[in-house]
């Protein structure tokens, strides 16, 4: 048995959760274990990749791809013939996606060796048994066998199909959950009849069983690890659920799936974990029992409404928010604008135009909808490229009336306005803004200022006008 299979059956039998790390050379797979189940498979061989697959079977996608592409994984795995395995205990998976190892155990075909190669069987991995998907009634059979019937006695008495038996014998026998306990021979002595081997499935495994029997000393198997009462008892189920990361997972299906599936999942888990159904149980079970019950119940009131569910998929699986969960975060970002716009009037204000700017547009881009954000933004946007970069200066300007034009209270965009037109020495368009402003707010005491401000630059500039008029009428008045 290569050591990639003997590590995945001894993990398996074990009940192990962690993850199993395989390479030979580049070569590498994972296998991620939870209590004793392959929950998912990773490969960096292109060839086990799901873009090969899709290559090769153009009609998979969804959940049928990557069923398969474990189903891959574990198929070249049991194919291995070397490389080393390494155990990592508690390796969390991150995700999940489920292989099915004694489905593989069972398709490697050619692996499995004639039923007459089991003379006598006996159980030895009763919780391995117990989570495999077989009629409960021979699982019970297989786990209490004693080594005492022959294989025919065996067959005939099971509570199943031949085909049946045959394929479970086959798949316990791989991974170590029956074990041969002697070989009856007419001819040789039979050894080691109280002792337990790991059968493999092989040929040589088979040819090793023989040379025991005549006469050479047994290699002994390593004890199974007996798993505990509760993994026993629920199997798979007591990790998923008390593990799951949201109600899907709690019931074991896709936020994806139908909700005619969800409704089966969760009907099929409330009959297996009623307490009603551990009224003989330890008081361990039922606690444990009542307290699975309990969680997916809860996942079902959720799952089981149509609207319900469908705000829990927005919320949980694609992280959308609440309603009050934005409604904070524009609070937040509202006062966060409002701290940046403040800082940005006191650079304004000292003339660090640039500085300004900075906290002006971090302010409108938190709180686009502000207009008095936008207009500032559009104004310093202005101030800094007027004179050097015509477009972006444009641009500016446009921003700013677009505010106002918005805004139609927009007082302070007003006296912006006004400042860019007297700046340009457009006077009267100057003071048309800031009439504009004082309508909206006669108080406001920026275009109260600027209004007497721009009064005296006209008379300033009236009177250098004046004055040249008459330099010029001195030089060249009179003349007729």
């Amino acid at each position: 048995m290569n050591p990639l299979t003997a590590a995945l059956y001894a993990r398996s039998i074990e009940a192990a959760t962690g993850a199993l790390d395989w390479t030979d050379g580049k070569r590498r797979r994972v296998f991620f274990f939870e209590h004793g189940e392959i929950v998912l498979t990773q490969s960096n061989l292109k060839s086990e990749g799901t873009e090969r697959l899709v290559e090769q079977q153009p009609g998979l996608s969804g959940d049928a791809l990557l069923r398969e592409a474990a189903r891959v994984r574990l198929a070249g795995a049991l194919r291995e013939t070397g490389g080393e395995a390494r155990w990592i205990p508690n390796a969390p998976a991150p995700r999940r996606e489920p292989a099915d190892l004694s489905q593989a155990v069972w398709d490697s075909g050619p692996r499995r060796p004639p039923m007459s190669a089991y003379p006598k069987i006996a159980g030895a991995g009763g919780g391995w048994v117990q989570r495999q998907a077989m009629p409960p009634d021979l699982a019970r059979y297989l786990v209490e066998l004693d080594g005492s019937r022959t294989l025919d006695e065996v067959l005939s008495f099971a509570p199943a199909g031949q085909d049946v038996v045959e394929r479970w014998i086959h798949i316990a026998f791989a991974v170590g959950a029956l074990v041969d306990v002697g070989i009856e021979s007419a001819t040789y002595e039979v050894r080691s009849v109280s002792k337990k081997r790991d059968f493999g499935g092989s040929v040589d495994d088979i040819a090793s069983l023989i040379s025991e029997g005549l006469g050479q000393e047994p290699t002994r198997a390593p004890t199974a690890t007996v798993a505990d009462p509760a993994t026993v008892r629920f199997g798979p189920a007591l990790p998923r659920i008390r593990g799951a990361a949201d109600h899907f997972a709690a019931l074991g299906v896709s936020w994806q799936d139908p909700p005619e599936s969800m409704r089966r999942a969760y009907v099929a888990l409330a009959r297996e974990l009623h307490p009603d159904g551990f009224v003989a149980e330890s008081a361990e079970l039922q606690a444990i029992a009542a307290e699975l019950f309990d969680k997916v119940r809860a996942a079902w009131e959720v799952l089981g409404d149509e609207n319900k569910r469908e705000a829990y998929i927005k919320r949980v699986i694609k992280g959308e928010k609440t309603e009050d969960e934005l409604a904070m975060d524009k609070v937040r970002a509202i006062l966060d604008a409002e701290g940046d716009f403040k800082k940005g009037l006191v650079d304004f204000a000292a003339g660090r135009i640039a500085a300004a700017h900075e906290c002006f547009v971090a302010a409108a881009a938190s709180v686009p909808e502000e207009m008095e954000f936008a207009a500032y933004a559009g104004y310093t946007t202005y101030r800094i490229h007027v004179g050097k970069n015509p477009e972006k200066a444009a641009e500016g300007l446009a921003k700013l009336r677009t505010a106002v034009e918005t805004s139609e209270r927009l007082d302070t965009g007003w006296v912006l306005i006004g400042l860019t037109h007297h700046a340009k020495g457009e006077y009267a368009e100057a003071r048309e803004a800031y009439i504009k402003a004082l309508k909206i707010k006669p108080s406001n005491p920026d275009a109260v200022r600027e209004m007497k401000r721009l009064e005296r630059d006209k008379q300033t500039t009236a009177g250098a006008a004046a004055g040249g008029s008459s330099l010029f009428n001195r030089f060249f008045g009179g003349k007729k």
